[in-house]
């Protein structure tokens, strides 16, 4: 199940991106994204309690998935996809034509999938992340949607 992130979210949310990333958004970060942003938009995914979450941004047509994370012991068993399959649903529902993110350039997985939903690479941040790996910044667009009379 998919659902609003929740205030009571956060902890669980804040320990498993030190897990996984190394560091966090932090509490009092995610805390005002969820309660006092309109474009700021986050989501869990359950089986058995949160097992992820999704933050992502819609300014106009434009969105930005800011964080798609699964925990360790439910990676590579399609929550990923699953979870990445209600957020470009998400976008589409709000007439999202352009979408961005960054990713690992480490984290074969994830840009695979990324690639799967026709994310495709579109340039290199060096040592973006503390660790002093680069990111790819992924790009996807709506082919369907005529974005050249954008505002």
């Amino acid at each position: 199940m998919i659902r609003k992130m929740l205030t009571s979210d956060i902890d669980l949310i804040v320990k498993a991106e030190l897990e996984l990333f190394g560091h966090t958004l932090g509490y009092e970060m995610i805390y005002n994204e969820i309660n006092h942003h309109d474009f700021a938009h986050y989501f869990v995914i359950e089986a058995q309690g949160v097992i992820g979450y999704a933050g992502l941004w819609v300014n106009d047509d434009i969105g930005q998935i800011v964080d798609l994370l699964i925990m360790k012991p439910y990676q590579q068993q399609g929550y990923g996809k699953q979870l990445l399959q209600f957020v470009m649903d998400y976008f589409k529902q709000h007439n999202v034509h352009i979408v961005s993110l960054e990713v690992r350039e480490t984290n074969q997985s994830a840009i695979n999938l990324y690639e799967s939903f026709g994310f495709v690479k579109s340039y290199l941040r060096k040592k973006y992340y503390d660790n002093k790996i680069d990111a790819h910044v992924m790009i996807w667009r709506d082919n369907d949607a005529d974005i050249s009379s954008r505002k």
